[in-house]
Order: structure tokens, then C-alpha cells, then sequence
């Protein structure tokens, strides 16, 4: 006979495994609507998603403001609206002006974590910039403009991320120190 402490043990490994097996399973039955074809295929994903899901919660990512997130979904709908219309004006208004170039920014978000992942992705989805190069402190943009102010944008853009993720930010003076980062 087990140890009780062994028996509880063996519970706390299995729990979290049979519950992912039967929620992923569900969830393919429902997609496939109960086809029973389709679990030669099935099973191989609930197994794969259940182990990827294991692992992903052993590990602590972030940690997320959610009234921040309200927030910056906000902000990025609003910036995403201003950004397209003024790349429509540019696109309909042939005499306004293009002025495309490369922009570096300094960033103060850690790199190869969510935050930056997500800064850069936000960047990217924004109309008129371009992440072209990610350096270890900072990025490359490419920018429509570089007359816009894009470095007190995304510096913007920067704060509300790292208040999302609940990190350390200050708008560091050495931003502001290096002109407008045009390459």
C-alpha cells in the first residue's frame, strides 16, 4: 500500500493531466462534430495540446493589469483609426507628403519577453511602421514619415505595455536626447 503522501502526489500529477486529456478532447469532438473519422488525427492533437499546455503553466510569463488591458485595447483602436486615415490621405492625396525612412528607437522593454513580442506586433499592425530590425535595446522602424513624431509615439505605446505587463518604465531622457532616431 502507497503512503498517503505518495497517493496525494500521484493525484496532483494526474488531476491536471486527465482534466487537459478530457477539456481537449471536448473541444475536438465539438470542432468535428463528433466525427468519428476524425480522431486518427484527434488524438495526436489532444495528446500534443495537452503537453504543450503542461508546460506552458509551469512557467510564469507576466503578469497582466487587466483594467491596463481594457486600456490599451483602447489606445490601439484609436491609433490603429488615426494611423489609417492619415495613410488613406496619403494614398488619395498624391501632394501629400512621403517622406519613408528608417527610425531607430531606443526601447526599455526587456528583450525575448512578451512585452517586447508584443510591442513589436503592435508596431507592425499600426499603418505607416514597420519593425525592419530588432536589436537587442532597440528597433529599427520603418516609418511613411520621418517628420511624423513616431518616437514619442511609440514611446507612448512603450508605457502603456509595460504597464500592462505591470514592469518597471520611465520615459528615459536618453529618447529625447538622440533627436528623432532617423537613420
Amino acid at each position: 500500500m502507497k503512503p498517503p503522501s505518495q497517493s496525494k502526489r500521484d493525484q496532483a500529477f494526474l488531476f491536471p493531466i486527465l482534466g487537459r486529456i478530457l477539456l481537449f478532447a471536448w473541444l475536438w469532438w465539438i470542432l468535428t462534430g463528433g466525427a468519428p473519422t476524425s480522431w486518427g488525427v484527434g488524438i495526436p492533437a489532444v495528446l500534443a495540446a495537452t503537453y504543450v499546455s503542461l508546460q506552458l503553466s509551469r512557467r510564469k510569463f507576466f503578469s497582466l493589469n487587466y483594467f491596463s488591458l481594457l486600456r490599451f485595447i483602447l489606445f490601439f483602436l484609436w491609433q490603429s483609426l488615426r494611423a489609417g486615415i492619415d495613410v488613406a490621405k496619403r494614398v488619395l492625396q498624391p501632394r501629400l507628403p512621403l517622406n519613408p525612412g528608417l527610425v531607430e528607437f531606443p526601447t526599455q522593454l526587456p528583450p525575448k519577453t512578451p512585452a517586447r513580442t508584443l510591442l513589436v506586433y503592435t508596431i507592425n499592425l499600426l499603418p505607416g511602421t514597420l519593425v525592419a530590425r530588432i536589436h537587442r535595446h532597440r528597433l529599427t522602424l520603418h516609418v511613411l514619415d520621418i517628420q511624423a513624431p513616431i518616437i514619442e509615439e511609440v514611446q507612448a505605446l512603450e508605457t502603456r505595455i509595460a504597464t500592462l505587463f505591470r514592469l518597471q518604465h520611465t520615459n528615459s531622457e536618453q529618447n529625447k536626447e538622440t533627436g528623432n532616431g532617423v537613420i
